[in-house]
């Protein structure tokens, strides 16, 4: 997800080109080696799916214009999504120890709010302060120095926005190298965010008991190289802070997988839980694909038509599978900060300039479909 305190925090945007890039190149080696579409299989919502639409919206942050944020927040309602996931970012909120600034987070919620659109921040980027690494370039991506820092932002945050935000996610995709750090250097970040988990749990139900933690989405990536295998499994097992009891809803992301493979990760994540005597709810923070062919790995969604398509079934397979929310990431695509090698950029239902695409009514067929 993209936000803009990478213009603050200027070590971001160079990783997260790189990482675009190698993400480009991975998805442009697949695709010769991909079998032929073998039938059109036709989804359609089961009777009793009754879950919920949400969307990503990037550059959502202290920073954008009030204009602008209007015009996005605008853009969400016509297409009839529920839910809104943006970044918050702890950085910015809290620049000091225990000096907090949330004027431009509380403009953006309450705009939101407005709309009937339900809120889901994703809090991540620690402060230099907060850092366990402050000296290094990318010190926001390190856990903090120590567990009350972030337990106690937590508990602000909770008891600031008790009555207008009821989920908060910590982190985004915490089992990619690229968004959370080792500082141990034992290999993995599993028992990192475990025991950040853990802080944040408390911090927020310390602030508001009726709030739920979504655990950050989980990429679970089986072909990319910096995603860390069999991550859900090691933060549930983990002898410290053993996860089961410090997050309320499980959280994947299904990004660029076809329908069977959407089900398959649903069904994964599912036994896993099992595993450990667990039933939770199932969201999915982030579904994504791309109408640029170059970057079209599945045979049986190309050119944009195949977008379209894509966007209905994956959701439907979702919601289908008993997710309680799904998102759509994004709502509009990504803006000229992103290079053409990003498969990504183009992915959202509107354009950067928030000119509509066939795909806001193929969204917006779907959340009415859902309301009926």
């Amino acid at each position: 997800m993209a936000v803009n305190v990478l213009r603050k925090l200027l070590p971001l945007t160079t990783f997260f080109i790189v990482l675009l890039v190698i993400f480009a190149l991975l998805f442009v080696n697949q695709t010769p080696n991909l079998p032929p579409c073998e039938g059109n299989a036709t989804y359609t919502l089961a009777p009793g799916a009754n879950g919920s639409l949400g969307v990503l919206i990037v550059y959502m942050d202290p920073g954008i214009s009030h204009e602008r944020a209007e015009a996005v927040f605008d853009a969400a309602k016509k297409v009839g999504t529920k839910w809104v996931r943006i970044g918050f970012i702890w950085a910015l909120a809290e620049p000091l120890p225990g000096e907090y600034n949330f004027t431009e987070f509380d403009w953006i919620i309450n705009a939101a709010l407005q709309r009937n659109l339900s809120v889901l921040p994703v809090v991540m980027f620690t402060p230099k302060w907060a850092s366990g690494k402050p000296d290094a370039k990318d010190y926001y991506l390190y856990p903090p120095a120590k567990d009350e820092y972030l337990h106690d932002f937590a508990k602000a945050l909770a008891m600031h926005y008790r009555g207008r935000v009821t989920h908060w996610e910590l982190w985004n995709e915490p089992d990619m190298r690229g968004f959370l750090k080792d500082p141990d250097g034992d290999g993995s970040t599993a028992d990192d965010y475990a025991e950040m988990l853990a802080h944040f749990y408390g911090g927020i139900k310390a602030g508001d008991p009726d709030a739920k933690v979504v655990l950050g989405g989980l990429a679970n990536s089986k072909v990319e190289p910096s995603c860390e295998k069999d991550y859900l499994r090691k933060l549930l097992s983990d002898p410290d802070f053993p996860a089961w009891q410090n997050f309320d809803v499980v959280n994947i992301h299904t990004n660029f997988l076809s329908p069977e493979d959407i089900i398959q990760e649903i069904r994964e994540t599912r036994a896993i839980l099992h595993e450990f005597g667990l039933e939770k709810p199932l969201w999915i923070t982030e579904t994504s694909y791309t109408p640029v062919k170059r970057f079209q790995i599945l045979p049986c969604y190309r050119g944009e038509e195949g977008f379209d398509r894509y966007v209905h079934d994956a959701l439907v397979v979702e919601l289908n599978e008993g997710a309680e929310v799904v998102f759509w990431a994004a709502l509009h695509d990504y803006g000229p900060d992103r290079p053409e090698s990003d498969p990504y950029k183009y992915s959202g239902l509107y354009t950067y300039d928030l000119e509509p695409k066939k795909a806001v009514e193929v969204f917006r067929e779907l959340s009415e479909e859902l309301g009926r």
